[in-house]
């Protein structure tokens, strides 16, 4: 292990000390003073040059400087909370020594934004905690993926072994997925056991990944813990293409537009084969994980104020490996699996003068699993799942005091199960059919320039228990100044039980119910972002297995603390970030006898990340450490439930992304560089042995550590990557 690091870091010297003398550029300094009306300095305002990552921030008297290689036209552009963007388009020679003053704004109703619980990743909006796509791939040890990079954040647990997103006490399936407002049904890649499953959808594609932790609004349903709506990019405004490739895969994408409209195709390929020869994992595999995946966008503006966007993407991953449980070698087999993954999305918007708009969108999710020598030897499995989503609101501002939203959605599903062990005589099946339909009213009220109440609910209908839910959500948000807010939130959330649950009790089977309740206190400036979130989140309706059949008994609560700091005052050039949650969760739901800790729990979590920017080299230098309290299990030799802990999960992460040039982009990465042997629960035989114990194997993750080197090359030489900037 010491030496692969070795390598690693010697590669990374070599690459940093010669790339001035790979790329010699010469370099010009764009300098200047930003302040407001009455000629006080603006402190920590933004300037950068527009579509790229070269820039900079005001000081404590307002003047800012750094150099670019640009030479030609360009376009400045400086942003500070509370005032007006301003921009100036000119050549480089001439942005020395400028002197810009800013104008105020007046917020509307629709500009304010209330950040508690939510984290946005992007542009869209004055949310905290600002990110672009770039970020996300060098955040910590994401390695390019949305949700590894989210799991950075405060209130989210780290469970390795599968890599999914769990938040505030919540199961994974009880955070769901939204592109431009449409629900995403599968949004994880399929991969082998204790592997980690990745995002189906790069970071490119998107202008704002915004995840709301609880208490979102009334639009979404159907997730009992939290949301993640992200907006796909509007239209581009010129011809893009892009590669990038790494060890295990290769993508190409781009875009061609046209005055008021664009197309843009991504096309990638990953195999895993040549990664495991360097780098073996605990598998042992007969045809190496590979996955082959499309998307294509068409955009196209009928007005400045309406665009109509269509998404569809498909991939198809396939893996077949010899697998065997350690407790029992005769189960040895040669699993396979194949896997198709559609996903169509439309979605129209078009907003009028008089402040009103609508919004109408339809998105199908189509996903076929097949599975052979799934359980044991001979047996087969298939599993069909088809979701089309319909959605269409209507949005109305009035004297910018008050914004009004109504909607109405339906969801209509339908999975099919087969599993069929001829050689145990075995046989079973279902096909489930159901649909959800849901209306929801919106009420945002400014009621003083610095109070704003939220008033809104939604009524569900599930056709399977013909059953009316309503729920009611509001929040009070005090915004003491351009810094700080204060709010509160309760809302009222469900959502339908997993398939295998619900086709087993269709017609007494509950919507899963869960309230929640949040304080939140935010506090920003350009350089400092802290935040202190309170929650509590109780479960009820919960489905508990009682005589072979699912019933709505259960209930649970999670309540917890959730707390972020991000700095860059201690050094220049330097961002760090703290994010540590507690969280008590308990549940009486599916096979459990008593209220316990669920197997996916953490009681403490801790992130710290460092990031260090080289400007010479245009070079971000990264560490991050991720540390998870023990996560419970059940150990039959002992009394009790849920009675035993494994031990801590730590892991400590280098990366680094060098800018070769403007338009080349290198990452690197590596995870768990201590070697830590991280366990995540542990499996136990079916029976006592010889010394009347039941024996255990720990359930680790497929692989310690994971490298990752990738080049992102823009054909397009003006601009920094953007393969996939749909």
């Amino acid at each position: 292990m010491k030496y692969l690091i070795k390598k690693m870091l010697l590669l990374i010297s070599i690459i940093i000390c010669s790339v001035e003398m790979i790329y010699p550029q010469s370099t010009t300094k764009i300098s200047g003073l930003i302040k407001d009306k009455t000629g006080e300095p603006l402190i920590g305002a933004n300037v950068y040059i527009y579509k790229t990552i070269e820039g900079g921030i005001t000081d404590n008297n307002g003047k800012f400087a750094f150099t670019t290689s640009k030479t030609d036209t360009i376009t400045l552009v400086v942003s500070y909370l509370g005032f007006k963007d301003y921009k100036i388009t000119s050549l480089v020679s001439r942005l020395r020594n400028l002197e810009i003053t800013l104008e105020p704004k007046e917020l509307a109703i629709d500009e304010v934004v209330i950040v508690a619980s939510h984290f946005n990743f992007g542009s869209d909006g004055n949310k905290l905690k600002k990110m672009n796509s770039l970020d996300i791939v060098m955040t910590g040890s994401s390695n390019g993926d949305i949700y590894a990079a989210l799991q950075s954040l405060p209130g989210t647990q780290k469970v390795g072994e599968n890599g999914r997103l769990y938040v505030r006490g919540g199961e994974s399936d009880e955070t769901q997925t939204f592109i431009n407002g449409m629900h995403v049904l599968v949004p994880y890649t399929t991969n082998a056991e204790n592997s980690v499953q990745r995002s189906r959808f790069s970071p490119f594609l998107f202008k704002g990944i915004n995840l709301t932790l609880g208490g979102y609004s009334a639009e979404y349903g159907q997730a009992l813990s939290s949301v993640l709506p992200m907006q796909t990019t509007d239209l581009s405004s010129g011809d893009e293409l892009g590669i990038s490739f790494s060890p295990f895969n290769f993508n190409v994408g781009g875009t061609l537009s046209q005055k008021k409209s664009s197309i843009s195709f991504n096309g990638d390929y990953m195999n895993m084969y040549l990664y495991n020869k360097v780098f073996p994992d605990k598998y042992n595999w007969i045809n190496p994980y590979q996955k082959i995946s499309a998307q294509s966008q068409y955009k196209i503006e009928f007005t400045p104020n309406s665009i109509l966007k269509v998404y569809a993407g498909y991939d198809y991953t396939t893996f077949k490996q010899k697998t065997e449980n350690e407790l029992d070698y005769s189960t040895q087999r040669n699993l396979s699996l194949n896997e198709h993954n559609i996903y169509l999305n439309t979605t129209y918007i078009s907003s009028f003068k008089n402040g009103s708009s609508v919004f109408l969108g339809a998105a199908t999710s189509i996903v076929r699993n097949e599975i052979n020598n799934a359980s044991i030897n001979k047996d087969q499995y298939q599993n069909n799942r088809r979701e089309i989503h319909l959605k269409g609101s209507v949005n109305k501002s009035f004297y910018n005091t008050i914004k009004t939203s109504f909607g109405g959605e339906g969801y209509f599903r339908k999975s099919q199960k087969d599993y069929n062990s001829p050689e145990e005589e075995i046989r079973y099946n279902y096909d489930l059919d159901y649909d959800l339909i849901s209306f929801y009213l919106d009420n945002n009220i400014r009621l003083h320039k610095k109070f704003y109440f939220n008033l809104s609910g939604r009524m569900e209908y599930q056709t399977n228990n013909k059953e009316w839910n309503i729920l009611p959500r509001t929040s009070f948000s005090y915004l003491a100044n351009d810094h700080l807010q204060l709010s509160a939130i309760y809302g009222s959330y469900s959502q339908s039980s997993k398939d295998d649950i619900l086709v087993t009790n269709q017609g007494d089977l509950k919507q899963e119910l869960s309230n929640h309740l949040i304080f939140s206190i935010a506090y920003h400036t350009p350089k400092i972002v802290f935040r202190l979130e309170p929650y509590y989140k109780k479960y009820k309706k919960l489905p508990t297995l009682e005589n072979s059949k699912y019933v709505s008994n259960g209930y649970g609560h999670s309540k917890g603390l959730d707390v972020f700091l991000e700095e860059e005052l201690l050094l220049k050039y330097l961002r760090s970030t703290i994010a540590y949650s507690y969280n008590d969760t308990k549940k009486l739901y599916l096979d459990y006898p008593e209220l316990s800790q669920p197997q996916y729990a953490t009681t403490h979590n801790f992130n710290v990340s460092l990031r260090y920017y080289l400007p010479s080299l245009k070079t971000y230098l990264g560490i991050s450490n991720s540390f998870a309290s023990g996560r419970p299990y059940h150990d039959p030799n002992k009394n009790g439930y849920m009675n035993s802990k494994t031990i801590p999960y730590n892991s400590l992460d280098l990366n680094m992304t060098f800018l070769l040039k403007p338009n080349i982009i290198l990452y690197m990465s590596a995870t768990n560089i201590l070697g830590r042997n991280n366990i995540f629960n542990y499996n136990y035989s079916s029976t006592r042995g010889a010394d009347n114990r039941y024996h255990s194997t720990p359930v680790v993750a497929s692989r310690e550590h994971f490298f990752y080197v990738g080049l992102f090359i823009s054909l397009n030489n003006t601009k920094a990557y953007e393969i996939s900037n749909f």
